[in-house]
């Protein structure tokens, strides 16, 4: 944060955020997230993000008619209301088992990630809670995130979601590829949001189009050598939810790029089952099929690791 010049702007929204969190982590965690809900449910149709997350699933799906795509967006919206409300106590929901349903084979999975593993979800149902999964696991969870702009108030959400990620929460940038690998192979879960746009990734094909991502999850577990699983925390109502998981076979042969890349359309293709079945539930304003592409991102640029680890 002290890199970062703070603005007039930046005191203003700092302050109407922590009024905000104020209000909502005095309220039952419940009537937060309903709340919120209800207010970016009823707000956020009328703003031009609303045409723009239509046109993304008319690209994505063009089987839907116009109205099953604003009905959609409708609910995406309310979605997404949701999790802001909940994210100023992910520490209640981290606290409450009944909250969140553990996926078939639970067990089994948490036996393939003894020795560490990466997981990769999706901006579905509410991402910010995965870490309770990783909890009822015994393991001990690293994330990675996007600071934000203001840095007021990226430090005072880091230090709400600093307690679901006790091997650390790292922002991207420096030598952080190297840093993961180290912690996945000490045994911990590095956790991923891997489904947005990566300008310098990788293309893969997703919803049939192609787009560019992110190949971090993938080199992570191909440099580390545990395991990769797809992961995401699907609403089943109000503040309860059911986890999906999918371990991510990725190849390892002489042609490093190549596994990542095989690994990587891998799971895209799992988020895209995920967000066929749950619709509402997925980001759609991200403007994953932009065509611009700066220049490629390899292996070794992104985590400047030794190619025989």
């Amino acid at each position: 944060m002290a890199n970062k010049r703070v603005k007039p702007q930046h005191v203003a929204e700092y302050a109407l955020l922590r009024v905000l969190g104020g209000i909502l982590r005095n309220v039952p965690v419940d009537a937060a997230s309903w709340t919120m809900g209800r207010v970016m449910g009823a707000l956020m149709p009328l703003m031009s993000r609303h045409e723009r997350a239509k046109e993304h699933m008319a690209l994505a799906m063009p089987e839907l008619s116009e109205p099953e795509r604003d009905r959609i967006a409708r609910g995406m919206w309310r979605q997404l209301g949701r999790v802001a409300g909940e994210a100023f106590q992910i520490d209640t929901i981290l606290a409450d088992d009944s909250r969140i349903t553990l996926p078939d084979g639970f067990d089994e999975l948490v036996d393939r990630c003894r020795d560490g593993c990466v997981v990769a979800t999706a901006h579905l149902g509410n991402w910010e809670v995965a870490g309770a999964v990783a909890h009822r696991g015994g393991k001990s969870l690293a994330g990675v995130y996007q600071a934000l702009h203001n840095p007021l108030a990226d430090g005072y959400l880091r230090r709400l979601r600093e307690p679901v990620y006790p091997a650390g929460l790292f922002g991207k940038g420096g030598d952080l590829g190297t840093r993961l690998v180290g912690l996945v192979r000490q045994g911990a879960a590095v956790g991923i949001v891997a489904d947005l746009r990566e300008k310098r990734g990788i293309e893969v094909e997703f919803f049939g189009q192609p787009a560019f991502a992110t190949p971090l999850p993938a080199m992570l577990a191909r440099l580390s050598g545990r395991p990769l699983v797809a992961g995401a925390v699907v609403r089943e109502g109000g503040v309860h939810f059911r986890t999906v998981c999918q371990i991510i076979d990725v190849p390892h042969t002489e042609d490093r790029n190549r596994d990542v890349q095989v690994a990587t359309q891998r799971l895209h293709d799992a988020f895209e089952t995920w967000i066929r079945a749950n619709p509402e539930q997925w980001m759609w304003t991200h403007r994953k099929w932009a065509r611009s592409k700066a220049r490629p991102l390899g292996v070794k640029t992104l985590l400047d690791a030794d190619a025989s680890s």
